[in-house]
């Protein structure tokens, strides 16, 4: 197998030890993209992908472990971690999102990171005071995420439902915090290229998915589910940033 390659790209959040996994996880997916992680294969052990991404092994476990609750790796006791078999189409569902660096607003990257430090704490807040009104919100955008028209529309709708999530913690700061990114997403039109053409419907399912679960878990009033799925989207996000160049 040839070695996983150490991204260089993401120099700006290696200070951010939540976000470290994200950097773990960014070097995996393109290790699939290229060739170099074979579906079905087994994988480096942690202590090998920790030497070769020269990072913690805490870090490599917390990384595959996201992967492994997405179906990308499967873990056998006392055999190792292996790639799944549809590891390639796991991938190919992804929202992959080219992003420039900007003069006048956050990146993407930027957005991204600062999101990771403290929503998934967030959700605390929203679970214990998301009325029944809120949630039921929450699940009739969920319907507009899968069935948007346009790439922009999609977008503009998966923002919706973290606005919903941010106004149902009561907090005006918070949701302050939540208008102002969006704000930002809008100026640059979130870097979107051909945003009124349809979001390849793959991505918008897997979207859906995903968000679906962290809309479940607070309907549960489940936090810890909630904080951990959260965590999860945001960490994939910040690892699917810029993934082909």
């Amino acid at each position: 197998m040839n070695s996983v390659e150490p991204s260089s790209e993401f120099a700006v959040i290696t200070s951010n030890e939540r976000a470290t996994p994200s950097l773990v996880y960014r070097a995996l997916l393109r290790s699939i993209r290229d060739g170099q992680l074979v579906p079905g294969a087994k994988m480096p052990n942690e202590r090998e992908l920790a030497g070769l991404l020269k990072t913690s092994r805490a870090a490599v476990r917390a990384a595959l472990s996201i992967m492994e609750r997405q179906g990308l790796v499967r873990r056998q006791v006392g055999s190792g971690t292996f790639l799944t078999e549809n590891a390639r189409t796991v991938f190919d569902r992804m929202d992959q999102t080219d992003v420039l660096r900007h003069e006048n607003v956050p990146s993407f990257v930027e957005i991204a990171e600062g999101r990771l430090l403290f929503e998934p704490a967030m959700m605390g807040l929203v679970v214990s005071r998301a009325e029944q009104s809120d949630i039921d919100g929450m699940y009739r955008t969920l319907d507009e995420i899968v069935d948007a028209p346009s790439w922009r529309e999609f977008k503009e709708s998966i923002y919706a439902l973290h606005r919903q999530m941010y106004m149902a913690t009561k907090n005006r700061f918070l949701v302050q915090i939540m208008d102002d990114i969006l704000d930002d997403r809008r100026a640059v039109a979130f870097d979107g290229r051909d945003s009124h053409k349809p979001a390849h419907d793959a991505v918008r399912q897997q979207t859906h998915k995903e968000l679906s679960a962290i809309v479940g878990a607070i309907a549960a009033r489940d936090g810890a589910r909630a904080e951990e799925l959260t965590s999860d989207h945001l960490m994939r996000t910040l690892a699917t940033i810029n993934i082909w160049h």
